[in-house]
């Protein structure tokens, strides 16, 4: 999901500040070092990318944030990274946990160097990761076990936990390596939150270039990039277009390359034109979040009758377009120790009146938000809407933000009754779910939507956490999946794919499990 947590008004003070001093000798003062084409065409050699939000920021402390973690991915490095959903070397080449899997020894590459040209070492990963416990906001929800990090010299240290955590390597892999002496000159008060707003602190394979609020972001090439390059961007610019008409007009005339927003009935028609339309499974899906305390859905017979009203069938054929499946529970089913046998109630108005006659409810009426301009979430809104109409239950909607919903959760008492709401696994382990989306730990204070508050799941979930043996975590994670199926606090709508529509002559464009909603610029030849 895009979530942001500052103010947009501050956003856009601390990124034009930002960006002044860019202009000044920072990140647009480099990019005159590598921007040369050599005479080509310079529309040839820049690939352009549509997107329907700005970034709330370009600290990669914020990288949980869809549209954050997009336009970090090109300038940073990370520890490990995930190709599909296995986990491979990046700026680490080892990795190992301790016996008793409380610390994790890693080895670095010796190569690595900045975008100012230091060297990236391992005091650099620890000052990292300390600042990310500190901040305590972003990805600091994935790096809770995290305790400290012993460096023991430029290419080895040791990361050590506060208890055992099997995930933590694939929670490094939303770990944005930072050159910590830069950060530190441009501190300030906030251990550079304000500067890195629009700062580039990076050494991955392109740098910050310049941005225009609500407009786009320019990258340019780093031509000393560990990586290499072969036939990639010289130019990566990320333009937002929150249009869908818009990106497809856009597309089609050449003014970019690349658009993620196309309307599905659009898709057959481009691609007889010649366009790509990528369909890639994902481990996304979209739900409905119930307040499950001081809510009439505390009852649960109402969570019942609303779950056995949805027409899940329509969502998949008319919504989707084929693009995308039923849900079958709250993990998606591409996660390891998925469960097929979980219950998952399927339309059936008849059963959800009589469920509600049993109960003694009639004349509910509930309010549910969902994001604005998102087509899939506004037509499963009205669709939802008239599915419950016929059983006997008002459905208010209120299109909101992302950041408007994620303040309405910070108290119960601004929880909306029904929250409709994609979830974006940050890696493609059950815990990313399980863990994130129902740990009470989450209520109010992190992605546990509607409040859910069950200490069997909480011990199981992070009991699982501690078991580095995958069997016995798909033990607990089944017995999770069953529990929390059977306690109903949500509605489980879709498994949407990911349809990307790319400009012929394009090669390389993968879909990331691990990354939803963003394109890895790195792998893309332009031709």
């Amino acid at each position: 999901m895009h979530r942001s947590h500052i103010p947009p008004k501050l956003i856009s003070i601390l990124l034009l500040g930002s960006l002044a001093l860019a202009a000044c000798g920072g990140a647009g003062e480099q990019s005159g070092s590598t921007g040369s084409t050599g005479g080509a065409d310079p529309r040839k050699q820049t690939l352009i990318i549509a997107e329907n939000e700005p970034p709330a920021t370009f600290d990669p402390a914020q990288a949980d944030n869809s549209t954050v973690d997009e336009v970090v991915i090109p300038a940073y490095d990370t520890l490990v990274r995930y190709e599909g959903d296995k986990l491979s070397p990046s700026v680490a080449t080892e990795w190992a946990f301790a016996a008793d899997g409380k610390s994790l020894d890693v080895t670095l590459r010796g190569d690595v160097t900045f975008h100012d040209g230091a060297k990236l070492t391992a005091a650099d990963v620890a000052y990292t990761l300390d600042r990310i416990a500190k901040l305590k906001i972003g990805v600091a929800s994935l790096m809770s076990a995290y305790d400290s990090t012993t460096v023991t010299d430029d290419t080895h240290l040791t990361i050590k936990l506060k208890q055992a955590y099997s995930p933590f390597p694939a929670a490094l892999t939303r770990v944005y390596l930072l050159n910590s002496a830069l950060v530190k000159t441009n501190a300030g008060a906030d251990d550079g939150q304000q500067w890195l707003a629009a700062g580039d602190a990076g050494s991955g394979p392109y740098k910050l270039a310049g941005y225009t609020p609500n407009q786009e972001a320019k990258f340019v090439k780093f031509d000393g990039y560990w990586g290499g390059f072969t036939g990639q961007a010289t130019n990566v610019v990320f333009r937002y277009l929150p249009q869908a008409a818009t990106q497809k007009t856009s597309l089609t005339s050449g003014d970019i390359d690349i658009a993620m927003d196309i309307d599905p009935n659009d898709w057959a028609g481009l691609e007889s034109s010649g366009y790509v339309v990528n369909k890639a499974d994902t481990n996304v899906q979209l739900y409905v979040f119930f307040k499950m305390k001081d809510s009439p859905l505390a009852d649960k017979a109402l969570r019942e009758a609303i779950a056995y009203s949805y027409d899940y069938d329509q969502h998949v054929s008319a919504i989707l377009k084929g693009a995308g499946k039923k849900a079958v529970g709250v993990l998606p089913s591409a996660m390891s120790c998925f469960d097929p046998t979980v219950p998952q109630p399927g339309r059936d108005p008849e059963k959800a009146k009589s469920i509600l006659a049993a109960a003694g409810l009639k004349d509910v009426t509930l309010t549910m938000t969902y994001l604005k301009a998102t087509a899939e979430m506004e037509q499963a809104a009205t669709l939802l809407q008239s599915n419950l109409a016929e059983v006997g239950i008002t459905l208010q909607l209120e299109a909101i933000t992302y950041p408007q919903y994620a303040e309405k959760l910070k108290s119960n008492a601004t929880t909306p009754d029904l929250g409709m709401i994609y979830a974006f696994p940050p890696y493609p382990d059950p815990d990313s779910v399980l863990y994130l989306l129902f740990d009470s730990k989450f209520i109010n204070n992190g992605q546990n939507n509607g409040g859910y508050d069950n200490p069997a799941i909480d011990t199981l979930v992070r009991g699982a956490q501690q078991q580095t043996d995958l069997d016995q975590r798909c033990t607990a994670y089944k017995e999770a999946q069953q529990t929390i199926a059977a306690d109903v606090p949500s509605v489980n709508m879709s498994n949407p794919q990911y349809v990307t529509v790319l400009r012929a002559g394009l090669n390389g464009y993968v879909y990331q499990p691990a990354h939803h909603q963003t394109v890895d610029v790195y792998k893309i030849q332009v031709g």
